[in-house]
């Protein structure tokens, strides 16, 4: 049989004590689970952006439509609207929460109801002052624009310069309002 010597014995201890005291340490601490945070929702006003830019482009698609000969005119405004919001798509890209949102159905559900629950709400809100225009109508598709125009433009003015992406959304929304003021010159 091995004889144990002092030092085994002791090292034995050692570990069994150091055993014990972990497991009594570890029976007596709660565990902590961390939760995961989804990441902030992107800015309203980007997504309202977005969100005039697709009725306005709807607007378009109706007015167009309603024309049998295609004016090229309101076809190039229309590429223009698209193109906004192509490129709105892409600067709430830097956006965590807006990829998150996208990929969620119900997400999409919602903003789904949301968009055409908007749409119906778009030709009561002509400015003051102004007869209401006939959806499908090149007036109406001016007021519309002049709408969007003003909103984008408060949206510009209003954005935070301490904001991660102010540096992109700033200009890129001064450019949409200045361009939709461009488009109310040519519809009006």
């Amino acid at each position: 049989m091995a004889e144990i010597t002092r030092r085994t014995l002791f090292n034995r201890a050692l570990l069994a004590s150091a055993l014990g005291a972990g497991s009594l340490l570890g029976l007596t601490r709660p565990v902590r689970h961390r939760v995961a945070v989804p990441p902030p929702p992107p800015p309203a006003a980007l997504t309202a952006a977005l969100d005039r830019q697709q009725r306005l482009l709807g607007a378009y698609d109706q007015v167009l439509a309603g024309q049998p000969a295609r004016p090229v005119a309101l076809t190039a405004l229309r590429a223009d609207i698209a193109a906004h919001g192509d490129a709105l798509r892409a600067v709430l890209e830097r956006y965590p929460g807006w990829r998150l949102a996208r990929a969620s159905p119900s997400a999409s559900a919602s903003a789904a109801a949301s968009g055409s629950a908007a749409e119906s709400s778009t030709p009561s809100s002509s400015p003051a002052g102004e007869s209401a225009a006939l959806p499908g109508t090149v007036p109406a598709l001016a007021s519309a624009t002049r709408t969007a125009a003003a909103a984008t433009a408060k949206a510009c003015l209003d954005w935070p310069a301490g904001e991660a992406n102010a540096a992109q959304v700033v200009p890129l929304l001064g450019s949409i309002a200045a361009c939709l003021s461009t488009h109310l010159q040519v519809l009006t």
